[in-house]
């Protein structure tokens, strides 16, 4: 029987590599602007506070509502020992996304979450509040409006300079103190307001990270099917049921 895991958890878990394709294997481009950093550009983006850049990055999200992005996945436990290096896909639209890979496929659509374990041909339902803030539950509050409510975070963030691009960093610490991780680095590319990675940092001292690779934003939506498990493509399912 599955047990409850959030996606970071279960992906942070997982000894698998995620299949690049995605469920329905469509061509992609990747759109990741280049911008070449000039002094003047630097210190004005260094004038932008945590909250003016959050504002804008939630608006470009809620604009970019159908969403690709091809990321990888790395950690280490309390212990420093690393984990293997992973390769996946989540697919977003609105509040509702899919990751899929050989092992383990996530299907959330409205207030229902789908775990299914490949090797095992097993599926769980379960409840899902589609406005959770909690970013390790709900990864789709990281592109939310709203995530500042439940966070805490710096004035001003920091800039680093990756492959010639800027990008600002900013900490965010839960208001929650039950939540099991301690703070999360949220990273984004300045000039096209899209996600560069995140990081999570649990409490017992091991560390989650997903660096985007590929972004892409679709002017048509998804199918309905993209983000829903379908009993009768998996013959003989055992299906937990939580709801």
């Amino acid at each position: 029987m599955l047990p409850v895991v959030s996606a970071v958890g279960l992906l942070a878990r997982s000894a698998g590599g995620f299949a690049q394709d995605g469920i329905y294997g469509y061509e992609h481009e990747v759109v990741q602007e280049k911008f070449v950093v000039q002094e003047q550009d630097k210190a004005a983006s260094q004038r932008n506070t945590s909250e003016q850049i959050l504002e804008r990055f939630g608006a470009k999200m809620e604009e970019h509502a159908s969403v690709e992005m091809h990321f990888t996945f790395s950690g280490a436990d309390k212990f420093g020992g690393a984990m293997d290096v992973l390769e996946g896909t989540i697919y977003r639209q609105g509040a509702d996304y899919a990751v899929v890979n050989q092992q383990v496929e996530f299907y959330v659509c409205g207030n229902t979450k789908w775990i299914y374990m490949v090797e095992n041909n097993e599926a769980m339902a379960s409840p899902h509040d589609p406005a959770s803030i909690d970013v390790v539950e709900n990864p789709t509050a990281l592109f939310s409006a709203q995530l500042p409510k439940g966070y805490s975070f710096s004035k001003n963030p920091n800039l680093i300079i990756d492959n010639s691009l800027e990008v600002v960093e900013i900490s965010f610490t839960p208001k929650d103190k039950k939540l099991p991780y301690s703070s999360i680095l949220l990273r984004i590319y300045l000039q096209s307001l899209t996600p560069h990675s995140v990081k999570y940092n649990a409490k017992d001292g091991s560390w989650f990270e997903a660096t985007i690779t590929a972004y892409t934003h679709r002017n048509n939506p998804f199918p309905p099917e993209q983000f829903t498990f379908s009993q009768e493509n998996h013959p003989g399912v055992y299906i937990t049921d939580l709801r």
